[in-house]
């Protein structure tokens, strides 16, 4: 079986959920030593996964079409003239022409732009993603909660194959023996003083309680990684961003690190299709707060400290209750419990079994 990939994924964004499934798939292939190609630009890539992940020369179609313009290079379609059957995968709902000799596969991650994008940008990015869900004849959901949404709002047909394959967590993340290694920070704090955020910070995440919460109590401080604060951000942040420190473009050796020593991973978001940091943190022996919403339960299973809802004084007294050594345990021991139920290497065997199973 020939397959082939579209790597757009990498052009879009330097770091992030969607990249990392699939650098891990990408990877994984490559090492079955699966007769996979490549469909990406030639040049340098911004993209942290791209640049860990070394495929062959010979296993990329180099794609002379490419603008710079993003919305441009989602509508303008993967040009493969092949008369072999292959499969077909993108890894962000890009189409493919010069060849109908093909079976295409769609992952459907989430369906954040229905609940919270501006109307201009949800009707652009509706328009790609559902035209690549009608015209697949294999559908990925990474999670039950994505698989309900998908059924709400683009509905397969009855020949579609449709699955569910969980994302998975990175083997990088694990228990440290010794949890005090901080000198490639640049800055130095010590274990259990600090709640930890990963992730973008648009508003459905929901950064904004995460200062609330700092502002709350200044009996810790606060390590965020992503992208540097806007101006805005700072302004908001005010005095106590003399407790914060950020940190952009992580290593996972250097976040399970940090992982490994927080006094809780918060992660407040309001929607999810999966939410990957929930795993690393659990699979690093990190306590996980989170809001109650979306897939985070079916992934948090009842590892995870659910919030009903952000409440300040409700989730300083959970910080309070993680700083007693009995709880803490038993609350990172369900965590490492339930990250064993996820890993890269069961959802891309499951992946290629399905990719067969389609073509």
């Amino acid at each position: 079986m020939k397959i082939i990939l579209d790597n757009i994924i990498y052009s879009k964004t330097n770091q992030g959920g969607i990249s990392n499934y699939w650098f891990e798939l990408s990877k994984f292939l490559l090492k079955k030593k699966e007769n996979v190609f490549f469909y990406e630009k030639n040049e340098p890539s911004n993209n942290f996964h791209r640049n860990q992940l070394e495929i062959p020369k010979n296993k990329i179609i180099i794609n002379n079409d490419f603008s710079k313009s993003s919305i441009r290079n989602r509508l303008s379609a993967v040009k493969i003239n092949d008369l072999d059957p292959f499969l077909y995968h993108s890894s962000y709902y890009r189409p493919l022409s010069g060849s109908t000799n093909y079976s295409e596969v769609t992952t459907v991650h989430d369906f954040t732009h229905n609940f919270y994008a501006p109307i201009h940008k949800k009707t652009i990015h509706n328009i790609i993603k559902y035209q690549s869900i009608k015209r697949s004849k294999g559908i990925i959901c990474i999670s039950n909660n994505t698989y309900k949404d998908l059924f709400k709002f683009c509905p397969p047909k009855k020949n579609q194959k449709v699955t569910i394959i969980n994302n998975g967590v990175s083997e990088d993340f694990f228990v440290l023996e010794s949890n005090n290694d901080f000198e490639n920070f640049g800055f130095s704090i010590e274990k259990n003083s600090y709640i930890l955020y990963v992730g973008s910070r648009e508003n459905y995440k929901n950064f904004d309680f995460v200062v609330k919460l700092l502002k709350s109590n200044v009996n810790f401080k606060l390590v965020v990684v992503g992208s540097s604060f806007s101006q805005k951000e700072i302004q908001f942040l005010g005095d106590s961003i003399n407790r914060v420190n950020v940190i952009s473009n992580i290593s996972n050796k250097n976040l399970n690190i940090l992982y490994n020593n927080a006094l809780a991973f918060v992660y407040p978001s309001s929607y999810e299709g999966f939410g990957i940091p929930i795993i690393e943190a659990m699979k690093a022996g990190c306590p996980v707060i989170a809001l109650d919403s979306s897939s985070i339960p079916e992934v948090a299973g009842n590892a995870g400290i659910l919030l009903d809802k952000l409440d300040s004084t409700v989730t300083n007294n959970i910080l309070s209750n993680l700083s007693k050594k009995d709880y803490r345990q038993e609350v990172i021991e369900k965590g490492i419990i339930q990250a064993k139920k996820f890993s890269w290497d069961k959802c891309c065997n499951e992946t290629l079994d399905f990719y067969k199973e389609v073509f």
